[in-house]
């Protein structure tokens, strides 16, 4: 079992009612703090008349909820549809290992799945240092900016990374990867050395490295990433720490795929053992 997802950009989305109840829904979803009507209203491009009753009736079934200076947040109900999700599931099964991982290389740990162009962080363990990358579970993130979505992406053919991701990608950094070639290449030498590093590519002062968790096709079905000041990210890091990255992706692994006999445990089609000792890439 594979998450593949079926969200479409929003221009390409159908007219609807529902569609349109989403984007609101999802508008809420989108930010930290409360929004106000007008504030959803703007930041999703539609009329306030509409939004208004789109959120009465989100509100209604407890999809959103009203707060006492009238903005709004995300309702209890949305919480728990989510929790059913698979990929939380696969979170759940995941945090001891990541728990481990974080204590041995004393760093944070988060798990990330593939959604259309975005990366979606579905499990968390906090790094112990004062220091840190701060992340949030349900952050939604460019794929082509981190390591997650790089790991990810590399499992899946060229002409489908193609499909997904313009000509002109969106730049977080002047380290960014910038075009849909620049991935293509990138993309390459994450399936060379069996594992996506980026170095300034989300946020100019932080780094990050990540390995595909994959099914039995091949297919990314999730991402395990540590991402860290760059500070922190030395050259005796890297080679303390990859092999411990690695094996804790494959015990995941191995434990999805006992729980999950649609998941036999497989080696991502791009490993390369003996591309562990450490890879400068020249962009993100």
């Amino acid at each position: 079992m594979t998450y593949e997802s079926s969200t479409k950009p929003k221009s390409a989305r159908q007219r609807s009612g529902l569609n349109s109840g989403l984007d609101v829904l999802e508008g809420v979803a989108a930010h930290s703090e409360p929004l106000s009507m007008t504030e959803i209203a703007t930041a999703i491009g539609m009329a306030k008349s509409s939004v208004s009753q789109l959120l009465a009736t989100l509100q209604e079934r407890a999809l959103v909820r009203r707060l006492p200076d009238q903005r709004y947040v995300i309702g209890i109900r949305a919480w728990e549809i989510g929790c059913r999700a698979g990929p939380v599931g696969f979170g759940r099964l995941a945090l001891p290992h990541m728990a481990q991982l974080s204590r041995d290389i004393s760093e944070g740990v988060a798990l990330g799945v593939l959604e259309f162009d975005h990366t979606v962080c579905i499990q968390l363990v906090d790094s112990p240092n004062v220091l840190r990358v701060h992340a949030c579970i349900g952050d939604h993130t460019p794929a082509h900016c981190v390591s997650t979505g790089l790991a990810m992406l590399a499992t899946l053919p060229d002409a489908e990374v193609e499909q997904i991701f313009p000509e002109e990608l969106e730049r977080l950094t002047p380290l960014t990867i910038g075009t849909r070639r620049e991935l293509v290449e990138e993309l390459a030498r994450v399936r060379e050395r069996g594992y996506a590093i980026v170095r300034g590519g989300w946020r100019a002062d932080v780094g990050g490295v990540a390995v595909a968790l994959c099914g039995h096709d091949g297919t990314a079905v999730a991402a395990l990433n540590v991402a860290l000041p760059l500070t922190r990210m030395t050259d005796a890091w890297m080679e303390r720490s990859l092999p411990l990255i690695h094996g804790t992706a494959r015990a995941i692994e191995r434990e999805f795929g006992a729980r999950d006999q649609s998941v036999p445990r497989a080696e991502p089609r791009y490993w390369n053992r003996r591309a562990l000792p450490l890879d400068r890439p020249t962009r993100a």
